[in-house]
């Protein structure tokens, strides 16, 4: 399944714009490398804002899930930083419904520190008969109009048939599935799905730094990050991620990331972020050379 969502929000929303606001405190294990919120993270929080909403208007809770009387899979999510994002203190959720289709829903969230926007994000969710998407029930698209908010319409990326090609894809790093990444649904969760992305750029990083001890440079994390969800993934399996350079700016590098099982694509992100940062040594180590001979081919 295909799905949509924007990236980018052209100005940082404010809390009176979305139709809920969920109080949410940031935890220890929120915390990435940086010392701030990771991108994971902020996946997961906008995960369990989504499913707080979808309990509350329309009885999506788990026991609904299990008796199939409400089928639903994320097939997108998109989070963009805006600024630091740290341990200390608590944090607001803004969620609503930006559109709502013959099968499928999309909501915005946005992250507030008091009333400054520091995060948004966006999702895709598709209605599903069990094999296939199916129209929305009325009960459903009820309670979406509820909490419709105005948002910019979701634009659907241009996928096309270069990004289906593993090998157009230089850097390869293989995953394999763990038990603790599947959900409910029995198959891996969105969550585990998007740090793998993450993973798999930091493995890239790490590579053209020559695999320092604790990982990549703070600040090469991509502040940017939409994954698109093409079919399920299982456990226990092994997937191999594949990463492209899309462009190379003055100070930011675009990414191209496949998901494949076997040679069938299953899953592909875009991520954006710098590509340079302050070395150990505090002078600043960029990676726009090295990057260069990682170009996606397509």
């Amino acid at each position: 399944m295909t799905a949509t969502i924007t990236a980018h929000d052209a100005t940082p929303p404010v809390p009176a714009a979305f139709p809920v606001l969920i109080e949410h405190e940031a935890r220890y294990a929120d915390l990435d490398p940086s010392r701030r919120i990771g991108r994971d993270a902020l996946v997961r929080w906008f995960e369990d804002a989504r499913v707080a909403v979808e309990r509350e208007s329309f009885g999506a809770d788990l026991v609904a899930r299990l008796q199939s009387r409400v089928r639903l899979l994320l097939a997108a999510v998109s989070v963009d930083v805006l600024a630091p994002l740290r341990v200390a203190g608590s944090y607001r959720i803004g969620v609503g419904v930006s559109h709502i289709g013959t099968t499928s829903f999309s909501y915005r969230y946005a992250v507030f520190a008091g009333d400054e926007c520091v995060a948004t994000g966006g999702s895709t969710t598709v209605h599903t008969d069990g094999e296939k998407p199916a129209p929305l029930t009325a009960e459903v698209r009820d309670a979406l109009v509820a909490l419709q908010m105005q948002a910019p319409a979701p634009v659907r990326p241009e996928r096309g048939t270069a990004r289906t090609v593993r090998e157009n894809y230089p850097f390869r790093w293989d995953v394999r599935t763990r038990f603790t990444d599947i959900d409910t649904n029995r198959h891996v969760n969105n969550v585990a799905l998007a740090s793998w992305y993450l993973d798999g750029l930091a493995e890239l990083h790490s590579d053209v730094l020559g695999y320092p001890a604790g990982g990549p440079l703070d600040g090469l994390s991509p502040s940017s990050l939409s994954v698109q969800y093409l079919a399920e993934v299982h456990y226990p399996g092994i997937y191999q991620m594949r990463v492209g350079v899309s462009e190379i700016g003055e100070d930011t590098v675009r990414y191209v990331c496949g998901l494949f099982d076997e040679r069938r694509l299953i899953g592909f992100a875009e991520a954006e972020g710098f590509h340079h940062a302050p070395g150990e040594n505090g002078d600043p180590v960029s990676l726009a050379e090295a990057l260069a001979p990682f170009r996606f081919k397509g």
